[in-house]
């Protein structure tokens, strides 16, 4: 197992263009991509929480969890992310909330967020406004062992049955 926080692995940048608060991007801040790899499985703590467990299986061009999956969890999570988007459910969760309500709705791309994102953002706003919040995110990347060599689909089943037994509250 290997255990990041957010903050050393990424950096915030605003982006110029881009309506507070989907005006953040999470840049790399070092390219060496040999902790990084797949296949293997994360979860996702915010402070002493579990919020997300997801899996991640190298693909043709890409082989950097990261890259491919962990900016887009920071991204839809904090709900700070100039990329995230939403679908009618979680527009119906921004409209009931109370800190994102006025948010700016983009329908359509890859950083998808969901109502139990929404919420969560909306409960720990305080600290999601503010741009330092990345200290308080830590992975915990568990690589799959060359030994081991799941499939793709050995390795989404044990991470859906992980979900469903400790119930992350981003996840879904």
């Amino acid at each position: 197992m290997n255990l990041f926080t957010a903050s050393e692995l990424f950096e915030v940048k605003e982006i110029d263009n881009q309506a507070f608060p989907l005006n953040l991007e999470f840049e790399i801040k070092t390219q060496n991509t040999n902790n990084f790899k797949g296949p293997g499985i994360y979860f996702l703590y915010y402070k002493n929480e579990l919020v997300y467990i997801g899996s991640f299986f190298k693909s043709v061009h890409k082989n950097d969890v990261r890259i491919q999956r962990w900016t887009k969890e920071l991204a839809t999570i904090s709900m700070r992310g100039w990329q995230t988007t939403m679908n009618s459910t979680s527009n119906k969760a921004l409209d009931n909330s109370i800190n994102l309500r006025n948010i700016a709705r983009k329908p359509k791309g890859d950083f998808q967020t969901s109502k139990k994102r929404i919420e969560f953002a909306d409960l720990n706003w305080n600290e999601f406004s503010a741009n330092n919040f990345l200290k308080d995110f830590t992975f915990h990347w568990f690589p799959e062992e060359k030994n081991l060599a799941r499939s793709k689909k050995q390795l989404e089943i044990l991470t859906k049955q992980l979900r469903e037994f400790y119930k992350p509250s981003c996840n879904g």
